[in-house]
């Protein structure tokens, strides 16, 4: 069987055996032969074995749905972005420590001993970072194509559906004809797992390192000024640099995931302004959207609607959801809202034009007052709503 037809839990243990074996015996040259640069390629490694076992960890809870506990409505998805955050804070924190002793060594320059054992180190380091860089850059691609071949078929599905309710294809047409989604590009493309890029970060930086490393040693073993011992420092404080800079985008995608940001590409203004332009919706308010992963999007909203009827409003939604949909966003919970104020019905003989100037003044006028929500609760649990 090939290597490259193996599962991504059986890749993701052969490179953790790989890592843990290379940083025994980097971590031994590096004390060995005092070279700082081989120290903090190892403990790079060290890292990355870490990242290594909690991406597997990761990937096998979120392949058993039935240990999935009660408490978490939305089960793993979040656990392989919760274990790339992680990750991400632990290189941010390594870096800055190589840097500080990079740094202290300038000052007090140490001599490097045994250079061509520091060479070696360095090419074997590289040869295995690269084995384990076409493992896990086999597997992304694998995936990513399955991932969009998967939601290509579920997309088709739901186009079916929609098409077959009884909500006119001329009218669906017609209520998105001035919306901005149209525009919006971004929201069709399909995200990388940030654990699988997380990984993947670590073993490429880890291959340029170990290129610093080399040219590091090749310095120090074949030059004979006693300035070639700066090398070593100078090669460390270039791998702090190097992994600083390939975990400030990890922790930004991850923790702005995991702070419920809004879709990337997706404004708002521009998701409120298309759906208050549905014929029926009056105004649309606590509209809420989020990332659950890095590939699913969840939306709430409150609606005010025109309508008096919950068929009225299915019909409705159903537009709301096709829109939603054309923003990347697939799972919605809307909260229906009738225009009319309590007490007061809209005039059935009246027209629909009369009925909407009516309700929107209502609305405009609970919005003055400072409260827009039909369904207001108590004194007392305002400061512990979500936008309280």
């Amino acid at each position: 069987m090939s290597l490259f037809t193996l599962s991504r839990a059986s890749r993701l243990s052969i490179i953790i055996a790989i890592s843990f074996t290379f940083f025994v015996v980097e971590i031994s040259v590096g004390f060995y032969t005092r070279s700082l640069a081989l120290v903090a390629d190892a403990f790079h490694y060290l890292n990355d074995l870490i990242g290594f076992v909690v991406a597997l960890v990761a990937l096998k809870v979120s392949e058993n749905p039935d240990a999935t506990p009660s408490y978490l409505t939305f089960g793993w998805q979040r656990s392989t972005l919760l274990g790339a955050f992680f990750n991400g804070v632990f290189l941010l924190a390594l870096g800055v420590s190589i840097i500080l002793q990079s740094i202290e060594r300038f000052v007090s320059l140490e001599r490097v001993e045994k250079p061509e054992l520091m060479l070696i180190i360095g090419c074997v380091g590289l040869t295995l970072n690269l084995i384990s860089a076409s493992f896990l850059h086999e597997h992304g691609h694998d995936h990513h194509h399955h991932h969009n071949h998967n939601h290509g078929a579920q997309d088709v599905d739901q186009e079916q559906e929609q098409n077959t309710t009884s909500i006119p294809l001329e009218n669906r047409e017609n209520a998105h004809e001035n919306h901005r989604h149209a525009n919006n590009s971004q929201s069709a493309q399909r995200l990388h797992d940030l654990g699988v890029m997380g990984v993947l970060l670590h073993v490429i930086g880890d291959a340029i390192n170990n290129i610093g490393v080399i040219i590091a040693a090749l310095i120090i073993w074949k030059a004979t000024h006693d300035g070639r011992y700066y090398a070593d420092p100078g090669v460390s404080t270039a791998i702090g640099i190097l992994i600083l800079a390939s975990a400030i985008p990890l922790v930004k995608s991850s923790g702005s995931i995991l702070l419920n940001t809004v879709p990337l590409g997706v404004n708002l203004d521009d998701v409120q302004h298309d759906l208050e332009t549905i014929p029926g919706v009056i105004s649309v308010h606590e509209l809420h959207a989020w990332r659950l992963n890095q590939n699913k999007a969840i939306a709430t909203a409150h609606v005010v609607t025109s309508d008096t009827s919950l068929a009225g409003f299915m019909a409705r939604a159903q537009c709301i959801g096709e829109c939603l949909h054309a923003y990347g966003i697939h799972s919605i919970t809307l909260q229906p809202e009738l225009a009319s104020s309590p007490g007061t019905s809209a005039s059935v003989t009246g027209s629909l034009e009369e009925d909407t100037a009516m309700a929107r003044g209502v609305c405009m006028r609970r919005r003055r007052r400072g409260s827009t929500c039909k369904i207001v609760c108590k004194n007392g649990c305002e400061a512990l709503t979500c936008c309280g």
